[in-house]
């Protein structure tokens, strides 16, 4: 038995031996080449994992244009403006599906539940 017991733990040995050790975030990432020429300014700016083509640490998002962003941003806001404002400024009585409170409820039934 306890040659049974050695051996499996010979083996739990060899096994932890092998297995990788890592965060879990993906495969390794290759080492670095040793800088043989002055490096850029803003290299740290640059994420080089190892592909074709570095991607930059900072987010760039280059389809829209500062400018077109801002301009609909300016006319998305002005359409809930114009939507607002024609709220605010049409007849709210008209809109009103149902009677008003005064009609419904008779004058004697009104003042019930008050306190004084």
């Amino acid at each position: 038995m306890a040659r049974g017991l050695a051996a499996l733990a010979r083996r739990a040995a060899q096994a932890r031996q092998v297995m990788v050790v890592r965060g879990g975030g993906g495969g390794p990432l290759g080492k670095p080449l040793a800088p043989t020429q002055k490096l850029m300014e803003e290299d740290e700016l640059i994420w080089d994992d190892g592909t074709a083509n570095p991607e930059p640490a900072l987010d760039q998002f280059t389809l829209v244009s500062k400018y077109g962003a801002l301009g609909w941003l300016l006319g998305g806001m002005s359409i809930f403006g114009v939507v607002g404002t024609w709220a605010k400024l049409s007849e709210p009585e008209k809109r009103v599906p149902w009677a008003a409170k005064e009609v419904v409820v008779p004058p004697e039934v009104a003042d019930y539940n008050v306190r004084a």
